[in-house]
């Protein structure tokens, strides 16, 4: 039955062209618009090599500080410093890891191989020894450096595959040396590129941030505030609450010998909200969601009503044939059923084409999902040999997912009311229509 539903549609789509042609260019339009929509918040929360596991992430960038005395003023906000990292998040017993990077600005990178003029501009990471457990970095040479390297601030390095083609072609790279920034480090380890979509783990070089001499810096008021973000990675989502009770606890406990109190501006975030936070400021993700929920109602609502137009429009024109059908025995399901195939395949055409045409617009875009803090960091050189946004991210189940049920509400809600309206007609109703017309 849904066989003959499908070449019954299929010769309607050939009679009618010009019919089908604003009804699939209506619905790749809508699904262009909401695919697009579901990309950018799948390239913010979704499980991307190496941030595979968002879905148990938290994150904590920044606080802000300010005196317990409420008599005397002042404020600050920024980074936190390794003192705290150590006292409220290191400790921490709830977690499966933890980790902290260091946030170096004002550099101009550069790497090579020793007593080479020749030097690439790279993105350096500082990193410690759980960034390792807390990402899962896909290795094709060596391995991560260890402990005790970061312990003792030995000169190691891990590098992008990229950049191990560039300085050592296709030799092995691990024992070998690479100058950054005027220093040498040993490479222990070559790891599969990051796209540069990913801001908290894309780079060329990662090296332990013990090698800096300014690791242990702190910002002004009792060692609280420095240069450094946090990544946990929980055991599973449902520890989140337990986790944020954990870091609230350590957080009192280090108070105790401060004369500042600590505000974490509502983190640790989950990968949605991280993603969008900014700066050292409150983030209200309530808004966010009625934003996001707002744009793709309007995505799906408003082809749909115009699509529901055409489908009513060309329903009047086929009254007779749905009276004649009626009149042979065909119940009001069967039209109904009849018309949703008949729209589905019309669906399924536009689905695919404002699927193709909604990667193309991501594909030319690389530049405007590009995270601002790594655009404003890079050359136009790094950017332009940087790997962005993948065959791999874009066809996965979750994007198909979105693809297919944006498909079928446009399907259903376009075709339903005026299906059921003209199928429920009596059938006189539907001869005696047709014959005035």
């Amino acid at each position: 039955m849904l066989n003959q539903y499908f070449k019954q549609a299929w010769q309607l789509l050939k009679e009618n062209k010009l019919y089908s042609f604003i009804y699939i260019i209506g619905t790749a339009m809508s699904v262009t618009m909401i695919m697009l929509v579901a990309v950018f918040l799948y390239l913010k929360r979704g499980n991307i090599y190496p941030e595979e596991n968002r879905s148990r992430m938290l994150y904590v960038g920044s606080a802000e500080i300010y005196p317990k005395d409420t008599t005397r003023g002042g404020m600050a906000s920024s980074n936190l410093s390794l003192q705290t990292v150590k006292q409220v998040f290191y400790s921490l017993q709830s977690v499966e890891a933890s980790s902290a990077e260091m946030h170096v600005f004002g550099e101009e990178n550069t790497a090579s191989v020793p007593n080479s003029a020749t030097e690439i501009p790279v993105t350096p990471n500082y990193v410690d020894t759980g960034y390792w457990k807390v990402f899962q970095f896909r290795f094709t040479q060596g391995k991560p450096f260890t402990e005790e390297e970061f312990n003792s601030g030995i000169h190691a390095a891990v590098i992008a595959e990229s950049l191990a083609k560039q300085l050592f072609g296709n030799e092995p790279a691990v024992g070998r040396y690479i100058r950054l920034n005027e220093k040498e480090y040993r490479i222990t380890g070559v790891v599969k590129d990051v796209s540069v979509i990913l801001s908290d783990t894309y780079g060329d070089v990662w090296v332990p941030f013990t090698t800096q001499p300014n690791h242990e810096k702190t910002f002004a008021a009792e060692g609280i505030l420095g240069p450094y973000s946090v990544y946990i990675l929980a055991r599973s989502s449902k520890d989140f609450h337990k986790i944020k009770q954990e870091i609230q606890d350590n957080i009192n406990r280090y108070e105790a010998g401060l004369t500042w109190k600590i505000n974490l501006l509502g983190q640790p975030d989950n990968a949605v909200a991280h993603a969008f936070r900014k700066g050292n400021r409150p983030l209200d993700m309530n808004k966010i969601n009625r934003i996001f929920i707002f744009l793709l109602l309007v995505f799906m609502l408003v082809p749909t009503l115009n699509l529901s137009g055409l489908n009513s429009s060309r329903m009047e024109k086929r009254m007779g044939e749905l009276g004649v059908r009626k009149a042979f025995g065909a119940s009001s399901s069967t039209l109904i059923r009849q018309v949703l195939a008949e729209n589905l395949l019309l669906t399924l055409q536009g689905g695919i084409a404002g699927l193709t045409v909604s990667y193309i617009i991501i594909f030319l875009s690389k530049q405007w999902l590009l995270p601002a803090d790594i655009f404003y960091s890079m050359s136009s050189a790094q950017i332009g040999h940087s790997e962005g946004i993948t065959i791999r991210m874009l066809f996965n189940a979750e994007m198909f997912l979105w693809a297919f049920t944006a498909v079928l509400l446009i399907n259903v809600l376009s075709a339903i009311v005026p299906a059921y309206r003209f199928a429920k007609k009596e059938i006189i109703h539907s001869l005696y229509d047709n014959y005035n017309n």
